[in-house]
């Protein structure tokens, strides 16, 4: 069996970290919000493609909140989605890195499909939940079908710093955790993306298990660790074997903003999964908004065609419209302003 699966992990009051896109407390409900309104769209958009793949919200939340006045719930179970509480278990230490502590929880979801599923050809495609679909996954998991195993990499230079490590530092971390030379620059792969097999996963789970001590032993002493799960992926991968995909026609990860950086091109609309970190409070939440109150029966209704076009207007992508430029930099400009008064106030105390 194929799954299509997101994720939530809420950081609680005192373990908070940054997360530019938002600009919030993460342990905060506003902030919390903006990810369950992502969830919905997400898993909404996948279940008009896919209809026989079983789909999977992992969570570390036992009880789902209230949302805009409708209960996460209710309109999880309308749309056939399985729940699945696990508890984050590979929490960094205060210090370990400023921004994403919650991405190790990914390793928690790999620990709960390893112990609970014994069908080693079972699939399991996680993505973050500020992804869409606009295709169906079915070629998706055909090409990962062979290998049990497909990921992309983000195409930067060796000495980019990506979370705090360049490629370069990549590859000096790789030879000291494996205690040899390595002749290849390593990928950084993507780590919204993750697609595998029941018996790829628990080699990669049984693995980190073993790498998790060194990485805050690492840490401990001061030394260069995997601040992210990419970074700590882009090693399992690498230490069994495993290469970045060069095929493009799958999945991007789209930035849209014209304030910052804008990478939309017009093949996009031939993608089947589009990654858009700088639309949760813009397209996505204007989609979120459509689904849930404009639209009967979460859009199901609506053909193929009017979707498509829905979709691309409503995110930019690929053409972005004045209105919508004028409030990228509007509501930009507008945070920026906010957040520099708010350091400024915690300075001046």
């Amino acid at each position: 069996m194929n799954h299509i699966c997101t994720w939530l992990c809420v950081d609680e009051k005192g373990e908070e970290s940054h997360f530019p896109q938002t600009g919030q407390l993460s342990s905060s409900q506003s902030h919390q919000n903006i990810y369950w309104r992502c969830v919905l769209v997400y898993f909404i958009t996948s279940k008009r493609f896919n209809k026989s793949e079983n789909h999977i919200l992992f969570t570390n939340v036992q009880k789902l909140p209230v949302v805009d006045g409708k209960a996460i719930s209710k309109s999880l179970m309308d749309l056939g989605v399985e729940i699945v509480f696990t508890d984050f278990r590979y929490k960094t230490p205060k210090g370990y890195y400023k921004s994403f502590q919650n991405q190790f929880y990914e390793f928690s979801i790999l620990e709960h499909i390893s112990k609970n599923n014994s069908n080693n050809s079972d699939m399991y495609l996680i993505l973050d939940s500020d992804c869409i679909f606009i295709k169906p996954a079915a070629e998706l998991f055909k090409a990962a079908k062979e290998r049990g195993f497909i990921s992309f990499q983000d195409n930067v230079l060796p000495d980019y710093v990506i979370n705090g490590l360049s490629r370069n530092d990549l590859k000096s971390l790789y030879e000291e955790l494996l205690e040899q030379k390595i002749n290849e620059m390593p990928s950084y792969h993507l780590g919204e993306f993750f697609l595998a097999s029941v018996v790829n996963i628990r080699k990669f789970y049984y693995d980190f298990l073993e790498l998790w001590p060194q990485l805050l032993e690492r840490h401990t002493n001061g030394k260069q660790k995997f601040n992210e799960e990419a970074h700590t992926l882009s090693y399992l991968y690498f230490k069994n074997g495993f290469r970045a995909s060069t095929d493009e026609h799958f999945m991007k990860r789209i930035w849209s903003n014209p304030l910052f950086y804008r990478n939309v091109e017009p093949k996009d609309t031939e993608l089947a999964i589009w990654h858009l970190p700088s639309e949760k409070t813009f397209g996505i939440f204007r989609l979120y908004e459509c689904f849930m109150n404009k639209f009967n029966n979460y859009g199901f209704d609506l053909s193929n065609d009017y979707f498509n076009t829905l979709v691309q207007k409503t995110l930019g992508v690929p053409h972005l419209g004045l209105k919508m430029r004028l409030e990228y930099y509007i509501v930009s400009y507008y945070r920026a302003i906010r957040k520099k008064v708010s350091k400024i106030s915690l300075l001046s105390k």
